[in-house]
């Protein structure tokens, strides 16, 4: 199948294989947005079954009414006294329901969109069948999950362990925790989930399972890591002016608030708030796309040409020479006739030199 664009802007092609198919985007954003609308829900039932199992008292209820701080904490405190270890059993829940929810959207998402995207870019013109290879992605998206919740926790216990050395009065042990210790969880958990976010791309195209599929996207990189990084360069200016321009449109309705009722306010906000997802998960299926370019360049290199060797003076052949110079030859006897020999003198060796110095030249400007 034909590439949608030239195989050397790997950035051109992820734009024009989502300009091209229009699907990609429609199958992107729905399994994107039904994991979303999907959690939203989980949460929203399970903080409603949390609070429904609470029990208020009249005494509680009464201390509510007050609307005093020092009540209300009071009550609030009574209200929630002895549930602290049923809410955190409930978020786990959560928490491990939801990734596992997150894992099985992705498989399907993304395999359905890397097939697509790899057909497109394959340089065969009837390209193989592909298969799903849903086991090998599922297994690197919960390694993905996985990691992000151990980095995330790594960081959150950073960053409670420098708050307290700082309260303590142990500043360089709170700059360690705070700096070195947040700032390595971050990049080592950014690093390693993008190595997991690219390996269904060599699940999908050859085929391989998880692990040899995470093999391949380090060797990826360390063959593309400039490219990589050119294509990296090339879409963060975009997601963050996206994300900029559509924050300042996202807060633009509160201007409204004064003239329309809060509901309609926040319809409006949420309005673009689903417009600044779709914008997001464009760019991210156009860099995926630029992946999968890149990925089939590296596969099948474009070969150099070759550059034509001059032919080499001393193996040419000699030239003729002109008819004014040339000897000529008795028909007789084959010896040179008499004539031309008696006139061979120095007027005549000058002219061959002349002659073969004007073709050695020409030779040299040929080569």
């Amino acid at each position: 199948m034909s590439q949608p664009s030239s195989p050397s802007s790997p950035f051109q092609d992820g734009f024009a294989a989502v300009w091209h198919e229009p699907a990609l985007l429609a199958a992107e954003l729905t399994w994107r947005w039904c994991f979303g609308f999907s959690a939203c829900a989980l949460a929203i039932i399970s903080g409603a079954w949390f609070l429904d199992s609470l029990e208020v008292s009249p005494a509680d209820e009464f201390l509510l009414g007050t609307f005093q701080s020092q009540l209300l904490s009071g009550a609030v405190h009574h209200i929630f006294r002895g549930s602290l270890t049923r809410l955190v059993l409930e978020q786990a829940a959560l928490l491990l329901g939801v990734t596992l929810l997150w894992c099985l959207a992705a498989t399907v998402g993304r395999a359905a969109t890397l097939r697509r995207l790899v057909a497109m870019f394959s340089a065969d013109d009837e390209p193989g069948e592909m298969t799903w290879q849903f086991a090998p992605i599922f297994v690197l998206h919960l390694l993905r999950a996985a990691w992000s919740l151990i980095a995330l926790s790594v960081a959150t216990a950073c960053l409670i362990t420098g708050s307290a050395m700082a309260g303590n009065g142990r500043a360089w042990l709170a700059a360690l925790f705070l700096v070195f210790g947040i700032g390595l969880a971050c990049w080592f958990g950014a690093a390693l989930n993008w190595f997991f976010g690219v390996a269904p791309l060599f699940c999908i195209r050859n085929g391989a399972p998880a692990m040899d599929a995470l093999a391949q996207s380090v060797d990826f990189v360390s063959r593309r890591g400039g490219r990589l990084s050119l294509l990296g360069l090339g879409f963060l200016p975009l997601r963050l002016v996206w994300l900029a321009t559509m924050m300042l449109a996202i807060l633009a309705p509160l201007s409204l608030a004064p003239h329309l009722a809060a509901g309609w306010v926040l319809l409006i906000m949420a309005a673009i708030a689903l417009i600044y997802f779709a914008g997001a998960d464009l760019l991210h299926l156009a860099r995926l796309g630029a992946y999968a370019s890149l990925a089939e360049d590296d596969a099948h290199p474009v070969p150099a040409p070759e550059a034509s060797n001059p032919p080499d003076p001393a193996l040419a052949p000699e030239p003729a020479l002109p008819p004014e110079i040339a000897p000529a030859v008795d028909p007789a006897s084959g010896a040179e006739s008499s004539a031309n020999s008696d006139c061979a003198g120095p007027a005549v060796e000058m002219q061959l030199l002349s002659c073969k110095w004007r073709q050695r030249s020409e030779l040299d400007r040929q080569g």
